[in-house]
């Protein structure tokens, strides 16, 4: 994956050897296997950022985000609401002055999970130890998942629009049925040249 950026690279925005901070806010519009409807969402968080060459960098970030799925194929509309630290580790290689492109991978941990249905809402963890007990079954939400991070950005005057699509990798339950999380990212930053 780095060798085939690489190889189509040309320019950067910022020195080599220079270090970046990027506060980042923007939406979230997720999904899962087995639900019919995008859920949208929110993201912030803080991006730093190594420009190992002249066209290649690297960049790590702490991201607060708030993703799940809607579905209403049931005549019942459902909300699955699923919040995440996520930790992107991105190669960004730039194209263009300003413009990017970039892959990584990204753990996450789950910090809340709840489905809402006809008004009620409860928690998820909860409503699965329950029927654990009642089925005999081991059904329960992983709180580590992993996906692949995908995406594009563009930098003017130091503000930097973001858009990534995160492919999950990790099954959200152990046990139960399989699904995965779905999630194009859109956010806005501004970069602030760091000393060390």
């Amino acid at each position: 994956m780095a060798a085939a950026l690489a190889a189509i690279c040309v320019s950067a925005q910022e020195r080599e050897g220079t270090m970046t901070v990027q506060p980042r806010v923007g939406i979230n519009m997720s999904t899962m296997t087995d639900y019919n409807k995008t859920k949208f969402g929110y993201a912030f968080g803080m991006e730093m950022e190594y420009q190992m060459t002249d066209i290649v960098s690297l960049s790590a970030a702490l991201m607060y985000s708030d993703q799940g799925a809607d579905d209403d194929s049931n005549g019942t509309k459902q909300t699955l609401d699923l919040d995440f630290v996520n930790v992107p580790v991105m190669l960004n290689c730039y194209l263009l002055p300003g413009l990017a492109v970039k892959a990584g991978i990204q753990p996450a941990f789950r910090t809340k999970a709840s489905v809402k249905s006809d008004g009620m809402k409860v928690d998820v963890d909860w409503l699965l130890d329950d029927l654990s007990k009642l089925t005999g079954e081991d059904v329960t939400m992983r709180k580590f998942m992993l996906s692949v991070p995908v995406g594009i950005s563009y930098e003017y005057n130091r503000f930097v629009v973001d858009a990534r699509y995160n492919f999950g990798l990790t099954p959200i339950m152990k046990g139960g049925d399989g699904w995965h999380n779905s999630v194009l990212q859109i956010t806005l930053g501004y970069k602030f040249e760091a000393s060390f």
